[in-house]
């Protein structure tokens, strides 16, 4: 190694005498005064290492190398520090890492960095690295500039599939490994950005409800070989999941680990996180009314009722739509548990964004619970369709043109002549039926009915349809002029 010339010592002892507190404090700590002007020294200097990765049994992790020279008498290297700034990411902002002399630093805290700056995705990643060291005689310190390099470091790959299946439940246990009938919902957001997948299913309800989770690789074991070893399971013990817990591939299980939701649910709900192996299992019974909540309704003054007539976690509502919403359980000002927007068509109950706004308009919208999704068809017209209509030539096309009422939200048709034993319906403009096609009765409209509706009296009716009301389904009056 270089020995330091008389120059350089006399550097470093005015850096002691002018930079320096006369008491050393350590740098790592938190700063209010701007870093003292760092020196550099010929033959002191930071290397780059091969790229790196955050391998599973590892503390520390190799971040640079060093070349040092020899100091003048009294002096010697303290502390070492890197500030990282990521490279190709749109936060730019440099992060301190401490590290060892040798140029490790922890790994726990690169895992960090890294899923502050670019996310959980298991890719290499640039970041240039600026090193500094710190010469230290008789409690002062000097800082050292070690040069710049380019670190290139990937997380560890968690054990993250791209689907998962429920195995068991309603379904025979090899089957559905080889079917597959019950696969989870996920955003479409990368796997290792968003590790979440959920899942809604029905149930016999007077039975105790016995399941696994499975990825393809285990479905496929199953299938092909009769080995069972890599499903999901709970590590609380077979049948004794609870709600939530923590769970593990079943060859690492002491028992199968099967998870079991007691009888008297129609529905069984699963959210797994698959970067922290955690689950929770629900037996829920679907409500008969969820609600529409946005910019139409003022979010929250008077949320909308959407019906489900079949508690099978399936409704529908058709709305006058001006701008985000989302939807919840609850009508009032309860905002607990509502679902907002997971990508297009999807919903999670995570927290994340409203719905986003569609083109100003009507649109008939439906909610499914059970595969966490959503879907809006829009409409321009609704009619007044059926046999009873009297003297009017297209009776289950066109029948008779509603008009929108937008001060009382209700579509309208006056004076129209109705003949007694006959029936009625209401329907979009959509000639296939697959939008709005409200059935059943006066009272409760059910949509896709293939009852018709009634006619018990003769005469001349005003029609008020009322489809945005805040407790109860869809229904229409007939008011007899």
């Amino acid at each position: 190694m270089k020995k330091i010339s008389l120059y350089l010592i006399l550097a470093l002892a005015g850096l002691f005498t002018s930079s320096c507190s006369d008491d050393y404090t350590d740098w790592a700590a938190p700063q209010t005064n701007p870093q003292e002007a760092a020196i550099t020294l010929p033959g002191v200097k930071a290397s780059a290492v091969e790229p790196q990765t955050l391998a599973e049994g590892v503390d520390a992790v190799p971040v640079f190398t060093l070349t040092t020279a020899t100091l003048p008498e009294g002096y010697a290297l303290g502390k070492a520090r890197v500030e990282l700034t990521p490279q190709d990411a749109g936060n730019t902002k440099a992060t301190v890492v401490n590290t060892t002399l040798d140029g490790h630093a922890s790994k726990a805290d690169l895992q960090a960095l890294i899923e502050q700056a670019f996310g959980k995705n298991p890719v290499a990643r640039k970041f240039d690295a600026q090193v500094y060291l710190n010469a230290v005689k008789n409690g002062q310190a000097a800082l050292i500039d070690a040069g710049k390099i380019v670190y290139t470091v990937t997380t560890v790959k968690p054990d993250i599939a791209e689907a998962y299946y429920i195995i068991g439940g309603p379904n025979d246990w090899a089957e559905s490994a080889a079917t597959k009938p019950l696969k989870f919902s996920h955003s479409e957001t990368n796997v290792y950005d968003d590790p979440v997948f959920t899942i809604s299913f029905p149930v016999d309800a007077t039975k105790d409800t016995w399941f696994a989770i499975a990825d393809d690789k285990a479905c496929d074991g199953i299938t092909n070989q009769n080995d069972w070893s890599m499903l999901l399971g709970t590590t609380s013990g077979n049948g004794k999941n609870g709600e939530t817990g923590a769970m593990e591939r079943r060859a690492k299980l002491s028992d199968d680990g099967s998870f079991m939701v007691p009888a008297g649910s129609r529905y069984v709900s699963v959210t797994i996180n698959m970067m922290e192996y955690t689950y929770t299992v629900k037996g829920i019974n679907f409500s008969e009314f969820i609600y529409e909540v946005g910019n139409n309704s003022k979010w929250g003054e008077h949320p909308y009722a959407m019906y489900g007539p079949n508690f099978d976690g399936k409704y529908y509502g058709a709305f006058y739509l001006d701008g985000e919403f989302k939807f919840k359980p609850n009508g009032g000002d309860d905002w607990s548990g509502d679902w907002e927007y997971n990508g297009e068509g999807k919903l999670t109950a995570d927290g994340s964004k409203n719905i986003p706004a569609p083109e100003t308009g009507f649109y008939f919208v439906t909610v499914d619970l059970t595969s966490m999704s959503y879907e809006l068809k829009p409409f321009e017209e609704m009619h007044v369709v059926g046999d009873a209509l009297v003297g009017n030539a297209d009776q289950w096309g066109a029948g008779v043109t509603m008009t929108w009422n937008a001060t009382n939200k209700t579509w309208e048709a006056k004076g129209v002549k109705l003949e007694a034993g006959k029936t009625i319906k209401f329907k979009d403009e959509d000639g296939s039926w697959k939008g709005v096609n409200l059935g059943g009765s006066l009272d409760k409209l059910i949509q896709g009915s293939n009852d018709n509706i009634p006619v018990v009296q003769s005469g001349t009716f005003d029609i008020i349809l009322h489809m945005e009301n805040t407790d109860r389904a869809p229904y229409a009056e007939l008011i007899a002029r």
